[in-house]
């Protein structure tokens, strides 16, 4: 790490980075008034300190991701084959994610990924080396600074899921007139810093907050984090499979060598999340199929949520990606039928497998209930300004508004996931929702992709009943939820894949998860299809799965399956050693 990233959170411009003004998680904002002395000198502001780490906590979270004009944003789905973005051309940041261009010098993708992590965690540390000195109880001082703690640990796990082993620096508080000439570390050693702090906040922090603390940092989600880092090194890109050639970029990247008991760890750390017995899948099939799975995205407070990113009330996600006839704002995305194609049927069997039923004339019957929480589609009912109720939305060719055709990236579909149908950008009220950073679904998930790869297909099993079921998806008449029965570890591990795909679409995973399966020279070149729909009589439309028109062809190579580290941070560090490829 260099001068420069420290020379800017140094000094008299550190507070202007790091503080808050309100004790309130919904609503952190810098304050320039203080400094150093006046900050730790007082309770108050030395919890609004600790707040101003928080409020970085989702900025890396997918849909707000790539926010680089005012009226301009992106995220990773975009960056993949989950969506489409209205945008092309190679100034676009995301569009250097999938079109070959990614670089060392175009930083614009990964460079705030650098930065960001980088601020947070000098915040961390000059928390760390202060609070014992302001006017707090012991009791307070330990939790606080097991959350800060905690949220540098966050932090660093950014930077290695974008970038592979990076220097840890510890406790260091660096100024501007330091020289910071420091090598990255090995992903093992940054693998085992992580996990280390993680257990030590751990152990201070209770299961659950009082109420007007609920998003602060819990003993749920420092195990949480430990689950998702451990699976992560366990996986196939990192567990001995990094893409160098040189023996340095591989230490860098990657564990030296295989070794099947990472597996085991990241089950045994997904199993001490569920052995909690606090957490659960937010279930309502009474209401709809599937029902709950759409309202725990809107329920601010629920106890599938184990990391919560707070907001208060808000249309953010209705203004970016809600059609033109329920927005003031320029919709920016689109979800496409490559993603659409990964949601089976109500009986849970693939649309590719002729038992499922899928009807390619009538391609929306009967679908796992998700797809109908995850896209708006040609007659989906959402509220309406012009009547005050819900009314259908159109999306075949030459629709008003909405149809295909209306815009050059147009799809045939619509996001709706994270978003309620009751209210719109233009009218109705603000969603109480927060961004769910890590929930219980991703918890069994990780806990049945661990269990299959050390060959306890039964345990993956159990898992995904569980997931289906609250998805809405018929047991048939063997309870296995559509998964055939006796699949071995290869087979189940295509199914795993494509669960998180479906489950846990929009939310930050699907572009780490094909990298690290080091499957994304499949999965990402590929060309990108949309739903056009015709309509041939009052009710009746005809179906065909088309290119997109915009940002359609997208490339993928070895070198993408991490980001370049800035050109400029190599100029100025010569001890930093570029990722391959670059």
């Amino acid at each position: 790490m260099m001068k420069k990233i420290m020379a800017i959170m140094a000094g008299c411009a550190f507070v202007a980075l790091c503080s808050c003004e309100k004790k309130d998680l919904l609503d952190a904002k810098p304050n320039t008034n203080l400094n150093e002395e006046t900050t730790f000198s007082d309770s108050a502001r030395t919890i609004d300190f600790l707040f101003g780490i928080y409020a970085d906590i989702g900025f890396s979270f997918g849909y707000r991701r790539y926010t680089y004009a005012s009226n301009i944003s992106a995220g990773t789905a975009e960056g993949c084959d989950e969506a489409v973005h209205r945008l092309s051309g190679a100034t676009q940041p995301f569009v250097y994610l999938f079109n070959g261009t990614l670089n060392a010098v175009n930083t614009a993708p990964y460079e705030y990924m650098w930065w960001r992590p980088w601020t947070n965690i000098r915040r961390a540390n000059v928390f760390l080396s202060k609070v014992d000195g302001a006017p707090l109880s012991d009791a307070t001082k330990t939790m606080a600074k097991a959350e800060a703690r905690f949220l540098r640990a966050w932090y660093y796990s950014i930077l290695l899921k974008n970038f592979g082993g990076i220097p840890v620096i510890e406790d260091k508080v660096f100024g501007p007139a330091d020289d910071i000439n420091m090598p990255r570390n090995s992903y093992e050693d940054c693998v085992n810093y992580i996990i280390g702090e993680i257990e030590k906040a751990a152990d201070d922090l209770p299961v659950e907050h009082i109420s007007q603390n609920f998003g602060r940092i819990t003993k749920g989600a420092c195990l949480g984090l430990k689950s998702r880092v451990l699976l992560c090194a366990a996986s196939p890109l990192f567990n001995g499979g990094s893409v160098a050639t040189d023996e340095a970029q591989k230490k860098v990247t990657s564990y030296p060598s295989f070794d099947q008991q990472r597996w085991q760890k990241a089950a045994d750390a997904a199993k001490a999340v569920i052995d909690m017995g606090f957490y659960a899948l937010h279930e309502d099939n009474a209401t709809a199929p599937g029902y709950g799975f759409s309202r725990v995205f809107l329920i601010r407070k629920n106890r599938e949520y184990i990391l919560p990113g707070m907001q208060g009330p808000n249309k953010t996600m209705e203004g970016f990606a809600l059609p033109k006839s329920r927005n003031t704002g320029t919709t920016q995305t689109a979800p496409s039928q490559n993603l659409a194609e990964a949601f089976g049927m109500i009986n849970g069997k693939p649309i590719t497998d002729p038992a499922s039923g899928f009807d390619p004339n009538d391609p929306f019957v009967n679908r796992d209930p998700r797809f109908n929480y995850t896209f708006i589609y040609n007659g989906s009912l959402w509220y309406s300004s012009t009547t005050g109720n819900r009314q259908p939305l159109y999306t075949y060719n030459g629709a008003p508004n909405d149809g295909y055709g209306t815009v050059a990236w147009a799809t045939g579909y619509w996001w709706r996931k994270m978003m309620d149908e009751n209210t719109a950008q233009n009218a109705g009220p603000n969603t109480d929702r927060c961004l769910p950073l890590i929930r219980y679904a991703e918890i069994l998930l990780n806990y049945a992709e661990a269990a299959n790869e050390m060959g306890n297909t039964g345990i993956a099993y159990d898992q995904l009943k569980l997931i289906r079921k609250r998805a809405g998806i018929q047991p048939g008449v063997d309870g296995l939820y559509g998964v055939a029965a006796g699949l071995g570890k290869e087979d189940m591990r295509k199914v795993l894949q494509n669960e998180r795909q479906v489950e846990l679409a929009y939310e930050d995973h699907r572009y780490w998860d094909v990298r690290r399966w080091k499957i994304a020279q499949a999965t990402q070149n590929v060309e990108m299809k949309a739903m056009k729909i015709t309509k041939t009589g009052a009710t009746s439309y005809t179906y065909e799965v088309v290119p997109i028109n915009v940002n359609a062809k997208h490339q993928f190579n070895d070198a993408y399956y991490l980001f370049p580290i800035m050109q400029s941070e190599l100029a100025k560090n010569p001890n930093l050693i570029q990722n391959p490829g670059y």
